[in-house]
């Protein structure tokens, strides 16, 4: 097999591309896991220990890598081709697993638990209201509803 002349058989191509996509993937990780550092989120997996020149440098050898492996499938004559799932429809699932989450915060699933008393199947109530109001304007913003008030929490009919 020489390099260029796209001599690897249907399955070879297909394995290397398998693998040139999984190591793009993998890198794609390694930038969330930089990028969690200027994220906002409640709870970091990570500490912020790579200085901004550091992270220059990861983020040089990651586009090497990146480059690479297009000039590899490109050199074996592997069409990149790829029909990308619509960010919108991704967001919109974790929503959904987002909701189921917090469904399972209802008095009926926690008192898997322990005992829910009357004032904490109030306040479990009152979180899973607030929580699914929330999730449900941010459901609203990804649709283009942006007039939707997120701040208005539906909590009628919360199971007991």
């Amino acid at each position: 097999m020489v390099p260029g002349t796209g001599s690897l058989n249907e399955s070879q191509a297909r394995r290397l591309f398998v693998t040139c996509q999984h190591i793009d993937g993998l890198l794609s990780d390694i930038e969330d896991i930089l990028n969690e550092s200027e994220s906002k989120t409640a709870f970091p997996r990570y500490s912020p220990d790579i200085a901004p020149a550091r992270r220059r440098a990861i983020e040089d050898c990651i586009a090497r890598v990146r480059a690479s492996l297009i000039s590899i499938l490109d050199g074996q004559g592997i069409p990149r081709e790829h029909l990308p799932v619509p960010a919108s429809r991704v967001i919109a699932l974790t929503l959904v697993s987002i909701h189921i989450s917090v469904e399972e915060l209802k008095p009926k699933y926690m008192k898997g638990y322990g005992d829910v008393a009357g004032m904490t199947a109030k306040e479990l109530n009152r979180i899973v209201g607030e929580l699914h109001g929330l999730v449900t304007g941010f459901e609203s913003c990804l649709a283009g509803n942006e007039e939707q008030n997120p701040d208005v929490h539906d909590t009628e009919g919360l199971d007991r």
